[in-house]
């Protein structure tokens, strides 16, 4: 993620520029990258923004920002795992993704910054 965007802290939160509103479009997924573990897909549906992780659970492939689109959850192109967008919950599983607070003004979209990620696999290292 490039250090230069914009971070804005609000209600104790820490915020970053992501992006311009228009970005975003109805339906469909922007990814915004951090690293190779710490991707979020931000979504667009009925004119709500959401915010989750885009390294789908089922594969741990990144995917989600390319995932179908249905009212309050997003399908994985893949595979087809189903997750809330409000919740990150798997319908039909216990799983569920990381979510993060998004928000819109002046035409930017604000995501909450994330924190680094460290794999599974790497805690036997």
């Amino acid at each position: 993620m490039n250090e230069e965007y914009l971070q804005i802290e609000r209600d104790g939160v820490l915020y970053i520029q992501v992006c311009m509103s228009h970005d975003v479009f109805e339906a469909r997924g922007k990814n915004i990258y951090f690293d190779d573990e710490v991707q979020v897909a931000i979504f667009r549906s009925n004119g709500q923004l959401f915010a989750v992780s885009n390294i789908c659970l089922h594969q741990h492939a990144a995917v989600l920002c390319d995932g179908f689109v249905d009212e309050l959850t997003v399908r994985c192109p893949l595979h087809g795992w189903v997750y809330s967008l409000k919740t990150g919950q798997t319908i039909g599983s216990r799983s569920h993704l990381q979510t993060y607070q998004v928000w819109e003004e002046n035409g930017y979209i604000y995501l909450e910054k994330p924190k680094p990620i460290i794999p599974k696999w790497m805690d036997s290292l």
